[in-house]
């Protein structure tokens, strides 16, 4: 790379003199030249523009800055001669909306100013951008690290002209700039003009750009990039995404991360942001988002917010997202993976961008939706006793405490019992579980295997009857710590699957289905496979290949 080239053969010349010069300011001099030179030569080696720990404001931190003052001194200096002595303007309009530029500072202000320009997007990992501890009030910032002579990866690029999409979108109009409007700048507006117009080839877009700044040159690895970018279709303009939030969820912790969350979907996501109330339910809201056009739906809430916005989409061409603010999350869990427990919100974003998709199974529980678990028995009493005051009070030990206390009392209730329309069958137990998907954590799901929830089959799970609590605990044991084989052969545990069930009950009685209580005398549970295209994590353990 012929950037590098320069820069080793610098910090070489440093070094030699850092050696042979008696005086040790000189010494001091050349050795922070040298030293400054071979981290900026192995930022380029490594592809590493981070190195230069540039924020998301603009700005380098100063123990950073301190490092590269050498270099920084040089590059700055060779910049501005270059600026001075352009043939093109600093500040160039491309499109009614679209501006590219070299490397801005305050000075600059006055000029895009006078332009309208309210929107600045940096790619430069090296400088500071427009002094940003003055001017940050006045324009929305977006920096890509980007090194000289180089590309942005497929992501950056998509994050770049994504950013600059929702820009235009609000009015806004926009400036890239790098630092000498030549290269990556250029780079990056040929991109957003191949995602706005995809009949325009590679050098269609670089003409016009360079039909306006004529200095505007991409190396041959730049070029090479963008048609590859191009030709593969990874130029992407921004998905429409609804986001649906209960204030209410998990003691209202919508209100605790609702900045972070837009902060982290904002640059990839034409956001909307819609809260259910008293009188207007997340499955309301989700319609309306459908009906408007949004790709995809993110449910913020807990299990009941999610069920509810799963149950407008399902069947669309809407994708279903997930962002856990409840108090089990039991769903997420299935989709996200367990390490999502660590930090929910942030794996959930990330997952969302990602934007991973696949089609998941749903089932009907007498005519309503049910994407997790119906319960009778011990599940249903333990989520019948944690009341909401509780379950913000105390989380998930609500629910551990209506668990000891259910099998406590170890109550065995008669079933009748038809799995896929055939003939029904007597079953006593404390706890029947019937299961389209379910985390490790509801251990009373887990009578086999993991649930799949994409193989079109219910997981039926259910306990034999036991003289004492203590015995029922034991079984409880088993569930949680036996492999699926061994259930197998447990005298404890029975475990079924089927597409359908059919359950008869003595009474009209309580059941639980999804985290909610419901009254029925019978449960009819029918599964539609891969009814529900939903974003997950890629090694989820629920999602078989």
């Amino acid at each position: 790379m012929k950037m590098v080239k320069w820069y080793v053969l610098g910090a070489i010349a440093a070094g030699i003199l850092t050696w042979f010069i008696p005086y040790w300011l000189l010494k001091i001099l050349f050795g922070w030249t040298c030293f400054s030179l071979i981290a900026v030569s192995s930022a380029y080696l490594l592809n590493y523009p981070e190195l230069f720990r540039k924020r998301e404001d603009g700005s380098i931190p100063f123990y950073v800055r301190w490092v590269f003052i050498p270099f920084l001194l040089g590059a700055g200096a060779y910049n501005s001669w270059a600026r001075k002595h352009d043939k093109v303007p600093a500040l160039q309009k491309i499109d009614d909306q679209l501006f590219l530029a070299c490397r801005l500072s305050g000075s600059d202000v006055e000029a895009l100013t006078d332009q309208g320009i309210s929107a600045i997007l940096d790619v430069t990992a090296e400088f500071d951008g427009l002094d940003w501890t003055a001017y940050q009030g006045d324009f929305n910032y977006l920096n890509i690290p980007v090194l000289d002579h180089t590309s942005p990866t497929p992501e950056q690029l998509n994050t770049a002209i994504n950013w600059i999409e929702q820009q235009i979108d609000t009015g806004n109009k926009v400036v890239v700039h790098c630092a000498l409007g030549r290269g990556r700048s250029v780079l990056v507006m040929a991109a957003y003009l191949l995602a706005r117009d995809e009949t325009l080839s590679v050098m269609d877009a670089l003409n016009h750009i360079q039909s306006i700044r004529e200095t505007a040159r991409l190396n041959k690895h730049q070029r090479a990039a963008l048609s590859q970018v191009k030709k593969g279709g990874r130029l992407r303009l921004t998905k429409r995404l609804t986001l649906i939030a209960n204030p209410v969820a998990g003691g209202g912790k919508w209100k605790v991360e609702k900045d972070d969350i837009l902060a982290q979907l904002n640059p990839h996501f034409k956001v909307t942001v819609l809260e259910t109330t008293e009188s207007v339910g997340a499955d309301q809201l989700a319609h309306k988002a459908v009906n408007q056009g949004a790709d995809v739906v993110v449910a913020c809430g807990g299990d009941g917010t999610i069920t509810e916005v799963a149950r407008a989409i399902e069947g669309t061409q809407a994708t279903l997202g997930l962002i856990p603010l409840g108090t089990a999350n039991a769903l997420s869990q299935v989709l996200h993976g367990y390490t999502s427990k660590i930090m929910p919100v942030s794996i959930a974003c990330d997952i969302i961008v990602d934007s991973h998709v696949t089609r998941i199974d749903t089932a009907t529980c007498n005519n309503n939706l049910m994407l997790l678990v119906a319960a009778l028995g011990f599940e249903q009493q333990m989520i019948a006793s944690a009341d909401r005051d509780e379950k913000n009070d105390g989380g998930q030990f609500a629910y551990l405490r209506g668990l000891w206390d259910a099998i406590s009392n170890n109550e065995t209730q008669q079933f009748l019992v038809s799995f896929d329309d055939g003939k029904f069958e007597t079953l006593h137990s404390p706890s029947l579980v019937i299961a389209n998907a379910a985390p490790l954590t509801t251990a009373l799901a887990q009578g086999g295997d993991v649930p799949d929830i994409t193989d079109g089959k219910l997981d039926i799970t259910w306990l034999e009857p036991q003289e004492s609590s203590d015995l029922q605990f034991l079984s409880l044991a088993e569930l949680v710590l036996l492999p699926g084989d061994a259930k197998k052969s447990s005298d404890r545990i029975r475990h079924k699957q089927a597409a359908k069930i059919h359950v008869k009950l003595e009474k009209e009685m309580e059941y639980a289905l999804d985290g909610e209580i419901h009254r029925a005398d019978e449960l009819i549970i029918d599964t539609c496979h891969k009814n529900l295209k939903v974003l997950i994590s890629e090694d989820s353990d629920a999602i078989s290949e």
